[in-house]
């Protein structure tokens, strides 16, 4: 069985690369592949969730990770390193 972290990144990958390839489809929309995205997740996470402060801290939570990590993009790209990919 994967770890905890192994899942998480596992889970990551996966959605990242389904994004990659809705947005690579050019009759798409960026911002509406990802506003669908983001409201099925939403929706997942409060409908999976055994109360609504639970599904506020998972939110809350996958948003300062977000940030941390698009963070931490920008400065890898500003170095010129766009192997980076989270």
């Amino acid at each position: 069985m994967k770890s905890i972290e192994e899942q998480f990144d596992y889970a990551g990958n996966c959605m990242n690369e389904l994004l990659d390839q809705l947005n690579d489809d050019d009759e798409l929309n960026a911002g509406a592949v990802l506003g669908g995205a983001l409201t099925a997740l939403v929706f997942r996470i409060i409908v999976s969730s055994p109360d609504s402060s639970t599904a506020i801290g998972m939110i809350t939570t996958a948003m300062a990770s977000g940030a941390r990590i698009a963070a931490e993009y920008e400065e890898f790209e500003a170095d010129g390193d766009d192997g980076i990919r989270h």
